[in-house]
């Protein structure tokens, strides 16, 4: 017994040594980033205070491509006039009708390579404070919904709206749908529309450029689904639970602009954390999905340094059947398919960075995308040229630069502008231009050189604690072609108000 007395003691004493010394690891090597969290959690918090809060039930059914939902929208007049209707968009109806479809017609057969699929929402019901309401679906392709309200609704009064409804997924390569592999519920809930200093935004699904504008909100979303699919969401997973044949997954996202919901019952992922954020790459096709994530958090971690530090705890990469390169949601994107193949291996890259950048520009800083596209595209072009300039150094973004935006992009047509022939204008709605080529050459291509001129000729120190004090100054809001300017003058003392308006309006 005394034997066995002093081993157990000297068991219990090891074991004692043990947990202080990785109790002082811990405080010595974790302070900071235990510190980072708690300030992160905070700040998403504090940002979730007074949003509209989404809590949504969803049962995904593969086989008959549906979700059958019941939403409940907590919404409040943020605004400081009375609101005679309120206003949600029900973007999947853009998806109804073949010939209002949300492509271009040269791009129908990659959209639709098994034909056109229609998809849809059908609403069964809509209450708010418990009673049913009269609404009216219009808009382009039906989709808005215009609820009519029992007399006006006040600023800071609240309602609790609440619909059931199915949303029918299309067999597409867009955004919303599905394909061969995997589904991309996107864009796919009633989402409340923005009323700003212009009014309700009732804007429809423009065939050219990101066609949304939100405001931030906090959402909690229960989804079930078959046990063997995998999701990846905007979001934290809260917990899962087995129901039957299959699983129920609690989501929380607090202070995020939209909710995308992604499956495949065929999902790999790999993840690996960068500062307080695990980033997850889901993916389908061997070896890509390890590339992937390594872009994805190179990128996330420079971005963090130079922008300021991304406040969510996650972020989700996922290989998507989609044609149109990749796609931004908060706490996730979505990337092309094709990308995934050897022979694109250095268009993964690029377009895995730009998607990345988006969760900074109109992730947590927002803007109508519809009027002021170049306020995210072109910073988020930039961003990307600075991520090569860090990572490979000043002759691999000499040459990004001059091959994927300046010559690459805008210089192609650019003799054209110069003769009066071509609309150069960067700052407009995206309905104003022709397609997708005029779209991406201005605002992504000549929206990025106007960043460029700036840093040449402030230099990067000045520049960068620029784009910091607008990313603090206007997280989780929505901002506007002056915010950035006021930025600009308040780090350097200049008024760049017309050298701006110079390279939105004019030449260069």
């Amino acid at each position: 017994m005394r034997f066995l007395f002093k081993r157990e003691t000297k068991i219990l004493l090891t074991i004692i040594v043990i947990a202080v010394v990785v109790a002082l690891l811990l405080i010595f090597t974790g302070v900071f980033g235990l510190k980072s969290s708690l300030e992160g959690s905070l700040k998403l918090v504090h940002a979730s205070k007074g949003l509209n809060q989404y809590e949504i039930t969803v049962d995904f059914d593969p086989d008959s491509k549906t979700l059958v939902c019941h939403q409940s929208v907590l919404y409040k007049n943020k605004s400081e006039d009375l609101l005679t209707h309120l206003y949600f968009h029900l973007y999947p109806n853009a998806f109804q009708y073949e010939d209002r479809a949300v492509f271009e017609k040269s791009d129908m057969n990659r959209a639709y390579p098994n034909g056109f699929s229609p998809g849809s929402i059908d609403l069964s019901s809509v209450r708010i404070d418990g009673e049913d309401v009269n609404y009216v679906l219009g808009g382009y392709s039906e989709d808005i919904l215009m609820l009519l309200t029992e007399g006006d609704v006040a600023s800071d009064q609240k309602l609790n709206i609440e619909m059931e409804y199915t949303v029918f997924l299309p067999d597409s390569m867009g955004r919303f749908g599905y394909g061969e592999n995997m589904y991309k519920m996107v864009n796919w809930y009633p989402i409340a529309c923005v009323y700003d200093e212009n009014g309700w935004n009732l804007d429809p699904y423009y065939a050219i450029g990101d066609p949304f504008y939100s405001d931030a909100a906090n959402y909690e979303v229960t989804v079930k689904a078959p046990a063997d699919y995998i999701l990846a969401t905007t979001g934290e997973l809260k917990a899962k639970k087995k129901q039957g044949k299959d699983i129920s997954w609690q989501i929380q996202a607090l202070a995020v602009r939209d909710f995308a919901l992604l499956a495949c019952n065929g999902f790999e992922t790999v993840s690996k954390q960068v500062g307080k954020t695990l980033i997850t790459s889901y993916f389908y096709t061997a070896d890509a999905g390890e590339k992937a994530l390594d872009y994805a958090a190179k990128s996330l971690s420079f971005f963090n340094e130079v922008f300021g530090v991304y406040p969510y705890f996650q972020f989700a990469v996922v290989e998507s059947d989609f044609y149109i390169g990749g796609m931004e949601y908060p706490n996730l994107i979505m990337l092309d398919h094709d990308l995934y193949q050897k022979r694109n291996s250095g268009y993964l890259e690029l377009v895995t960075v730009h998607e990345t950048a988006h969760q900074w520009w109109y992730g947590l800083v927002g803007n109508n995308q519809i009027t002021d596209a170049w306020m995210d595209e072109g910073l988020t072009e930039y961003s990307t040229l600075l991520y090569y300039g860090n990572r490979y150094g000043e002759k691999k973004e000499e040459e990004i630069y001059q091959n994927i935006i300046g010559e690459g992009k805008y210089n192609i047509l650019s003799s054209l502008w110069s003769l009066g022939i071509l609309d150069e204008t960067i700052h407009r709605p995206i309905y104003e231009f022709a397609d997708w080529t005029f779209y991406d050459m201005l605002v992504y291509g000549k929206g990025a050189m106007l960043f460029h001129s700036i840093r040449e000729e402030i230099g990067e120190e000045k520049f960068f604690q620029s784009l910091q004090k607008y990313y603090k100054e206007n997280q989780f809001q929505n901002a506007g072609k002056s915010d950035i300017i006021q930025a600009f003058n308040q780090v350097t003392g200049l008024d760049w108000q017309q050298h701006f308006d110079s390279w939105l309006y004019d030449g260069p």
